[in-house]
């Protein structure tokens, strides 16, 4: 006998078996804290994400609940992500002016014509490298570099001849230099 879960069944579920916090994992993992503007929106969609993940999971969830929290937690994420993406395009028209600057003819442009789009991108990205790297000491700037070519951090602390503990401390640093650069804190 086959039975349809609702989505009442699964937001039950995620409060009887307290998995809120695969809510909060997948929050955390794309670095959406509480002092996020967006976070309860956020929190809440992933809880219905959750509830959906109930009702589209193939099986039995009872009886596949580790199968099932891996494929619920991905709903989640992928649900959040999603709305991050949202957000950021739509702080990105908000930051566009009305006046007739080259920035807004191009990005008119990138509307209209998908290469025009890439082409931003690739401009955006390289005045946000060119940014880090004046942000940053000549040491961070290596291991950056590294970082970047997927070294890992054993392999990172031997090229640089440093403590895999202070290779740690270059990567805490490099990404708060990061996230202050794109968020424009001061």
């Amino acid at each position: 006998m086959t039975t349809e879960h609702t989505i009442r069944e699964g937001l039950i579920d995620l409060c009887r078996h307290d998995q809120e916090r695969l809510v909060k994992m997948a929050l955390a993992k794309l670095h959406v804290n509480k002092f996020h503007r967006h976070y309860d929106d956020f929190y809440q969609e992933g809880c219905i994400a959750y509830a959906r993940a109930y009702v589209d999971f193939k099986g039995k969830v009872d009886a596949e609940r580790d199968r099932f929290y891996a494929f619920a937690y991905k709903m989640i994420y992928w649900r959040i992500l999603d709305l991050l993406k949202k957000s950021w395009h739509q702080e990105d028209g908000r930051q566009i002016s009305a006046d007739s600057s080259p920035a807004l003819a191009y990005h008119l442009a990138a509307i209209i014509d998908p290469q025009a789009n890439a082409n931003l991108t690739a401009i955006e990205e390289r005045q946000l490298w060119t940014s880090l790297m004046r942000a940053l000491s000549s040491r961070q700037q290596d291991y950056l570099k590294l970082f970047c070519l997927q070294f890992t951090n054993a392999e990172i602390a031997d090229r640089l001849h440093i403590s895999r503990a202070a290779v740690y401390e270059l990567r805490h640093r490099v990404f708060e230099v990061a996230r202050k650069l794109l968020t424009n804190d001061p």
